[in-house]
């Protein structure tokens, strides 16, 4: 007998730990399946995430060739055609409203009384796409060669965790969902031009809910005032132009009537420059080049979990299959965040997380202790015991 279960079984302990039950529970998933539940449904998926498993079929085989599973609650086989009928036909929402279940809890553990770092809720916001098959994904064609489906993520930048998150059809342009990032006062919005949308912004003016962005190139506009730059610049970057401007002419004029503010500034390395938009008039331009700067941060995440996670080859082709893979993938990566978050260990990366996990997952020893890079803890064997017995 070991002393400790395996890393998979404490990791599943986790999950358990942190309500996947009431989820379960909440959407009714096990509804009409006997014996493949749900939860042997999200054990497998985060397996196959874990160890980026190249199929079904291959996952099949590492689960016969395991015999530990029993204390990671998986009772009987794991069959790719059971499996492959769950994908496909449970619905995705018990995985989404888990996820939504672990940021919560991961929220309660970061702690309330940092500063935030803009004084307000910083949210990076931006999309990727995720491409699939035409042929065999016809449920999300948006080009004549090509289907895809598109995540629009609302990120925060002091916690490093998307707070909230939506997919659609990747022909769903981004502008047209600014509405539905459930942004409030207390917050700081920054996206790319392509969410440029200038009714957005004037409701934004209207519910003080601050933005910074980048504006398009045809879009007219006149000057009503202008401010001082001299000595605005750091060791990257230097603000050419502060002004205050109105929409002047075309569509973006009728949709906007606000004053918002213009600030220029300068790569000094390549001598590019950048046009901000923005409607944050009480701090300097230095401030608002800085906080658009800090958009990069989303980008950096999309790699990540792109790197890192199986969400561009998938093991089934469905709607349903899809998102399950994608939403368990995200849930991998708030496991983590919470581990990291619970351990206050500041040394290990999502990304040798992922690279090292995977060959220990049935490896009897603390989660912690792993974790934290206290290998010397591992689990032994205990000795077995015998009856002496008195041969005289």
């Amino acid at each position: 007998m070991y002393k400790e279960n395996s890393t998979f079984a404490q990791l599943l302990q986790l999950v358990d730990r942190l309500g996947f039950d009431n989820s379960v529970k909440k959407t009714s998933s096990d509804k009409r399946y006997r014996n493949f539940t749900t939860r042997t449904q999200l054990a497998a998926m985060i397996f196959a995430q874990l160890t980026k498993q190249t199929g079904l079929r291959s996952l099949e085989n590492s689960f016969k060739a395991e015999s530990d599973l029993y204390h990671a609650g998986i009772k009987g086989n794991i069959s790719r055609a059971t499996l492959s009928y769950a994908n496909n036909h449970r619905d995705s929402k018990v995985f989404e409203d888990f996820y939504f279940r672990l940021l919560d809890y991961y929220k309660k553990l970061v702690d309330p009384s940092l500063m935030k770092s803009e004084g307000k809720n910083l949210k990076l916001i931006d999309a990727t796409v995720i491409p699939l098959c035409k042929n065999l994904c016809e449920w999300a064609e948006f080009r004549s060669t090509k289907s895809g489906i598109k995540v629009h993520v609302r990120y925060d930048y002091d916690e490093s965790c998307p707070d909230y998150l939506f997919m659609t059809n990747a022909n769903k342009h981004e502008n047209s969902t600014l509405a539905d990032m459930k942004l409030c006062e207390n917050d700081i919005a920054v996206f790319d031009r392509g969410y440029f949308n200038s009714l957005q912004f004037n409701k934004f003016c209207e519910t003080d809910i601050q933005f910074v962005t980048r504006i398009k190139s045809n879009i007219s506009y006149s000057v009503c005032d202008v401010f001082g730059t001299d000595g605005m610049e750091t060791n990257k970057f230097i603000i050419l132009e502060d002004k205050l401007i109105y929409f002047s002419k075309g569509k973006a004029a009728k949709n906007c009537s606000k004053t918002l503010r213009l600030v220029i500034s300068q790569d000094k390395e390549n001598g590019e420059t950048i046009t901000l938009l923005t409607n944050i008039m009480n701090r300097n331009a230095l401030d608002i080049a800085k906080i658009y700067k800090k958009r990069w941060t989303i980008e950096l995440f999309f790699k990540c979990i792109k790197q890192n996670l199986r969400i561009k080859k998938f093991y089934g082709l469905s709607e349903k299959a899809v998102k399950t893979q994608i939403w368990i993938a995200l849930i991998v990566y708030m496991l983590f965040l919470i581990l990291k978050a619970e351990y206050r260990d500041n040394k290990r990366t999502f990304s040798n997380f992922c690279s090292e996990i995977g060959v220990r997952l049935f490896i009897h020893e603390k989660l912690q202790s792993w974790f934290c890079f206290k290998y010397s803890e591992k689990s032994k064997p205990e000795k077995p015991t015998f009856l002496e017995f008195d041969f005289g």
